[in-house]
């Protein structure tokens, strides 16, 4: 089996972008791109934009738009053609919570929405955004280390399966793909 991901410091590198992700996130996402399509992916957190880029890919081929909010300078030079040719929209050196009114009019927008929460604070984004989602509208917090917390997928523990729960419960959410998800190191719900 292939690690999923590396031990040394160096980032994992799917399609050759550099990202903090497992290497089982790029194709878990592309999986559920292509049995729940979303008309647009709102990323909180981009870091360099590799993840953002590769998502993008998928996003491109079914049309759906992708926006990224960052706090530092985003994306990386390497990744700024591509992300403008895909179309992404990268909105960096922002605070997230004061762009929250936008976020929140970005997702209620037509067709499915997706919020990927993997900025500085991930329980509270997926709490927050959660609020605004609405039926099929997906969210879902990276760097979850599995209802256990051992990491045996992912050894970052920055959300965790209480934080999901109380989303679930104060939001009429479901799982969505959890199994898929806890290989690649997110936890992921649906609104009902």
């Amino acid at each position: 089996m292939l690690p999923l991901f590396n031990t040394d410091g160096n980032s994992t590198c799917p399609l050759g972008f550099p990202m903090c992700q497992n290497r089982m996130a790029v194709p878990t996402w592309s999986y559920a791109m292509e049995v729940h399509p979303p008309a647009r992916i709102v990323e909180l957190g981009t870091y360099n934009g590799g993840f953002t880029i590769a998502i993008g890919v998928h996003a491109y081929q079914i049309g759906a738009k992708v926006v990224s909010y960052e706090r530092s300078v985003a994306p990386d030079q390497r990744f700024a053609a591509l992300g403008k040719f895909l179309g992404i929209s990268f909105r960096h050196s922002i605070d997230i919570w004061a762009c929250e009114p936008e976020i929140a009019n970005l997702v209620a927008g037509p067709g499915i929405s997706y919020v990927l929460c993997d900025g500085g604070n991930k329980a509270r984004e997926l709490m927050t955004f959660a609020a605004y989602l609405k039926p099929g509208d997906v969210i879902a917090a990276h760097d979850y280390a599995g209802q256990d917390g051992m990491g045996t997928w992912w050894p970052w523990g920055e959300v965790t399966t209480a934080d999901g729960q109380a989303a679930a419960a104060a939001h009429g959410l479901e799982p969505f793909m959890q199994d898929h998800f806890d290989v690649a190191g997110w936890l992921a719900y649906k609104k009902r």
